[in-house]
């Protein structure tokens, strides 16, 4: 039998993670057939089943692959875990890996982070970026220390992990060529921007989601005239073209697009959404640095404790 060591296993989860055995020796500072002699080990201690797929280029995991990733990332959260009882609490160190949604990465990525920076230099940030229901899956499996996602009523938050609430927010619909209003002063209906042009982002987006079921309740057809990923480009391109977009208000309200576009008031459409901050229910050595981001993030969204 052949025995299983902890190098062989983060070499594992650096292939799987990074996709690739030259971006995974960059990251342990090795060679790649160092990597590679670490793969082979680690899975001939696993028997039989082999962890990546060889017939495809790049190589991918196989479902025994990314079952056992998963619990890769636990052992090695907990040999981080372990490792920092030798430490101070309030000065953790090791890698603090955090998932921002899809359209809040320039309110996470600035000053927060810059934060937990000056206040734990011996913190190294990894920051990756997904939609917010993948963000989920991500911090369920371990691969992720936290995440901030736009979550909406079709969210759920499986057990082991927490969400903290950090702020509402609005997600409107705008146009280029429709007053805010009817003429009469009345709201506008769904069944009245049916036949608009949507810029919306790809499927993935919850509040995409949101509106497709909505248009789908009534029956009523979802013109698409592009997926785009990003907000900003969305509204540059409504602003030039016309139609209409749904994207998160206080992007509309950074955006340099916004001008000649207006927000139109719906009576039969509405996401509620709430920034919120995702991990695990768990107690971990980044407990310090995950309190200050939900500080910092509040303060950004100005919700009180």
């Amino acid at each position: 039998m052949v025995l299983m060591n902890l190098q062989d296993i983060q070499a594992f989860v650096a292939v799987a993670e990074t996709g690739s055995v030259n971006r995974a020796a960059l990251r342990l500072n090795l060679t790649q057939p160092a990597v590679t002699r670490r793969i082979q080990n680690f899975e001939a201690a696993l028997g039989d089943g082999l962890m990546f797929d060889r017939s495809v280029k790049p190589a991918a995991l196989t479902p025994a692959g990314r079952h056992v990733l998963e619990h890769c990332r636990r052992v090695l959260s907990a040999v981080a875990e372990l490792e920092s009882c030798a430490s101070s609490a309030a000065d953790p160190s090791g890698e603090l890996r955090i998932g921002v949604a899809h359209g809040l990465g320039e309110m996470v990525l600035t000053t927060p982070l810059d934060a937990i920076r000056r206040k734990f230099p011996r913190i190294r940030l990894q920051v990756s970026s997904n939609w917010s229901t993948g963000l989920i899956d991500e911090s369920r499996g371990g691969g992720l220390d936290c995440a901030v996602g736009l979550l909406t009523e079709a969210h759920c938050i499986p057990a082991g992990l927490t969400a903290i609430p950090l702020g509402p927010e609005q997600v409107v619909i705008v146009s280029a060529s429709r007053t805010p209003t009817r003429r009469d002063g009345t709201p506008w209906r769904l069944r009245e921007l049916a036949g608009e042009s949507w810029y919306l982002n790809p499927p993935g987006c919850g509040c995409r989601a949101a509106l497709g079921r909505a248009f789908d309740r009534q029956q009523l057809p979802l013109v698409i005239a592009a997926e785009i990923f990003g907000e900003d480009l969305q509204l540059s391109l409504i602003a030039h073209s016309g139609g209409v977009g749904l994207v998160p208000g206080r992007l509309f309200e950074q955006s340099p697009h916004r001008h000649g576009l207006q927000i139109l008031k719906v009576s039969d459409f509405a996401v509620p959404a709430t920034v919120t901050l995702i991990r695990s229910a768990v107690p971990g050595r980044f407990d310090p640095a995950i309190a200050l981001l939900v500080d910092e993030l509040r303060g950004k969204l100005r919700m009180p404790d």
